[in-house]
């Protein structure tokens, strides 16, 4: 199967990182010597050589086009301003509905370690249909963001949890048993998103990954290495400790033009 494009969406305030994020996007920051947004970057380019990777900017955009201005401008990724937040679901509705192909979507609060993000990309690439496929990983049910409804590989449906650090005091008496929840990489093929009319702010979780569910066929794909979803201090820090024990396999520095 044949990604033809790759949007990293980076356009939140990232409210629930504050101060960390009062003068910075979500996505720049630091996790060592890298950042989040180069991390899924130098990822990409390094699994889906040659594909264009798209980036979509809103809150601080200055310092996100900055960021991207340290690539070498033959693999530059391309800006898609937002001068106002439409809300994932819709940005990634127009994207797709202009661009009719392929799309891997990545969400850009996440870290992947090169393991789980070079797992993935190899089941993609060696996949001979197009297919819509939803990046996953197992949590107890008191700790999960979303919980997924499947069976036999196929998703039918997703829902969103609180997983707040109140929500989480409340939910200990929760059954512990474990449940698939999104891992925030999601590819689209082309068509799946034609008649999709989301509303402004929609989410992609659970609004248009329940779309694709409900009009399409959308596969389960595992994900059994070190991934976090950057939300809170919290996973921010796990997310720093993560890197650490995760070297990359490749030069993740960017040498500046």
């Amino acid at each position: 199967m044949k990604i033809d494009s790759i949007l990293i969406l980076a356009a939140g305030m990232g409210t629930r990182l504050r101060p960390h994020t009062n003068n910075l996007p979500k996505s720049l920051l630091p996790l060592g010597d890298t950042n989040i947004l180069r991390n899924l970057i130098m990822l990409s380019q390094n699994y889906f050589p040659k594909t264009k990777i798209y980036v979509n900017a809103s809150y601080l955009a200055d310092k996100i086009i900055n960021e991207i201005t340290k690539f070498p401008p033959i693999n530059r990724p391309i800006i898609i301003w937002e001068p106002i937040l439409l809300g994932p679901a819709v940005t990634v509705s127009e994207y797709c509905k202009i661009n009719n192909h392929n799309v891997l979507v990545l969400h850009g609060d996440t870290y992947f370690s090169d393991l789980a993000f070079s797992q993935f990309a190899k089941s993609i690439n060696q996949k001979k249909k197009d297919v819509s496929i939803l990046l996953c990983h197992e949590k107890t049910r008191n700790k999960a963001r979303s919980e997924i409804m499947e069976k036999n590989g196929v998703i039918f449906s997703i829902t969103e949890n609180s997983v707040s650090e109140s929500s989480r005091s409340l939910t200990q008496s929760l059954p512990t048993e474990k449940v698939w929840s999104s891992s925030g990489a999601l590819v689209i093929k082309r068509n799946a998103l034609f008649s999709f009319l989301p509303e402004k702010n929609a989410s992609i979780s659970p609004t248009l990954i329940n779309y694709i569910a409900f009009n399409e066929t959308l596969h389960l794909e595992k994900c059994t290495s070190d991934r976090i979803s950057i939300d809170n201090e919290k996973s921010y820090l796990e997310a720093i400790r993560l890197n650490k024990r995760n070297p990359m396999l490749f030069d993740r520095s960017i040498r500046h033009q």
